[in-house]
């Protein structure tokens, strides 16, 4: 194998590489933005649920359903945060996955 067959290869290599991290990036993006489509679907799902919950206990005046409706809302809210944490925890390692399963591939 000569030098110039070398640097043929090498260049070849570096040729795949760029276009696997290209196509790695581009999965990363649609990831990212299917993890943002789903968190938004979780949120208003969440927000539906509570505010049917709430309009049928706000309906009720007494002491207990005020309770409940301020458990709900701060469950909810907890919920919210804590799937948010979560996205924030996992994201890179998320997507340091998916790189790393589109380059070893």
């Amino acid at each position: 194998m000569n030098v110039d067959n070398i640097i043929k290869e090498l260049i070849q290599i570096e040729s795949e590489a760029d276009s696997r991290i290209t196509d790695a990036r581009e999965k990363m993006g649609r990831l990212d933005e299917q993890m943002r489509k789903k968190e938004t679907e979780i949120r208003e799902s969440i927000d539906r649920q509570t505010t049917e919950q709430l309009k049928k206990l706000s309906d009720d005046a007494d002491k207990e359903s005020v309770q409940e409706i301020a458990k709900i809302k701060q469950h909810t809210e907890q919920t919210i945060e804590d799937l948010e944490k979560l996205y924030e925890q996992n994201r890179s390692h998320w997507e340091a996955d998916i790189v790393n399963q589109i380059i070893g591939s």
